[in-house]
């Protein structure tokens, strides 16, 4: 598996608010740890099963992490770099991953640390056609303590004011030259990273 990691914290690169709800509120955050049975209001994780063990995984009650967001897709467009898996389709797929401990969600260091450990551990020089890549970005947390971080004293019982902290989006691409071959490639990679999830904290 090729992987690497970045990190995306300009004005205009993408950010998250968590917890997170659509503008009209018919989508919303959903906490798989506290509610694992709620795994099935996910879309793509019924559409996709491996993706929803990922997810089973990610949350487990004693994990360092929990799922935010997530998407599925299909795609016949492919960048330059991606040449070299000679394939015609890729099955892409994100994740967003916030820490668990409130003190690692504002630690860009142990953001940085940990992606570059795991797209290490992750790296290796075997022929499957699967890539993967984890980005820090900044999120906005509303947490019960974020107005005291953000230091407004006016606060009101209740009222929380967002305070900049990190997140992390992995990214993973199956390719194939069709979309059974790709997903099944891209399902292998899914495997590779919730076995290395489980093993490192941020």
């Amino acid at each position: 598996m090729d992987a690497d990691w970045s990190v995306e914290l300009g004005s205009e690169d993408a950010a998250l608010e968590f917890p997170w709800s659509s503008p009209d509120g018919s989508q919303r955050y959903i906490d798989l740890q506290a509610h694992p049975e709620r795994l099935t209001d996910i879309p793509e994780a019924t559409l996709f099963p491996e993706l929803g063990e990922l997810l089973r995984a990610i949350n487990q009650m004693h994990s360092s992490w929990r799922s935010a967001k997530c998407d599925v897709w299909l795609d016949d467009e492919q960048g330059e770099a991606e040449a070299i898996y000679s394939a015609k389709l890729k099955l892409c797929s994100y994740v967003d991953l916030v820490a668990c401990e409130e003190a690692a969600r504002f630690s860009f260091e142990r953001h940085e640390h940990w992606v570059k450990s795991v797209a290490h551990q992750l790296s290796s020089e075997d022929a499957t056609a699967l890539a993967c890549e984890f980005m820090v970005r900044r999120c906005w947390y509303h947490t019960e303590t974020s107005s005291l971080r953000a230091g407004d004293d006016a606060a009101t019982p209740g009222e929380t004011n967002p305070v900049p902290g990190f997140y992390v989006t992995l990214y993973l691409f199956g390719y194939g030259d069709d979309e059974a071959q790709a997903r099944a490639r891209w399902a292998e990679g899914l495997q590779h990273v919730t076995t290395v999830l489980s093993e490192f904290a941020p």
